[in-house]
């Protein structure tokens, strides 16, 4: 009998295991003084562990298709905690004319979570799935753009 894997399964499954690898990777557990951290600011690099950890609940619901657990977790990504000024002005430095770019991947990626939301109060799977497709691409696409030069200024 042979196997055929169906790529509708891959993305799926290659998103879990990526969730679970970005869950790994602890926060560092000495932030830097100068960054603030307060219930509406986090640093850029807090955010990201807390956005990994949204996504992955996100991916929970999805593989059990509970729709309250989609729904918390992109809840939870369209209200993140703000980057802290000092870390945007950083940004805006690095990026220059980019960082008009920076920002449009931001509210895409938070417009879209609001929309998520609203497709699974509705339960309405295809609307979820075709959401988190957009959110996914939206996080990725931005990383690509990004990470590393980000890295590289704000620190790991």
């Amino acid at each position: 009998m042979k196997f055929r894997f169906s790529g509708l399964l891959f993305l799926p499954i290659a998103t879990l295991l990526l969730g679970g690898t970005l869950l790994s990777v602890s926060p560092p557990t000495d932030a830097s003084p100068a960054v603030s951290d307060t219930v509406d600011t986090k640093p850029l690099r807090l955010l990201m562990v807390g956005l990994a950890q949204d996504m992955s609940r996100i991916n929970t619901g999805l593989w059990h298709e509970d729709y309250d657990l989609i729904r918390q977790g992109a809840r939870s990504i369209a209200n993140h905690p703000k980057i802290p000024p000092n870390q945007i002005a950083k940004i805006k430095k690095t990026l220059g004319q980019e960082f008009q770019n920076f920002v449009r991947f931001d509210k895409v990626v938070h417009g879209t979570a609001s929309e998520l939301v609203t497709a699974a109060e509705a339960r309405n799977w295809s609307g979820v799935l075709e959401k988190y497709t957009q959110i996914r691409d939206g996080c990725v696409g931005c990383h690509t753009a990004y990470r590393d030069q980000l890295q590289h200024v704000l620190g790991k």
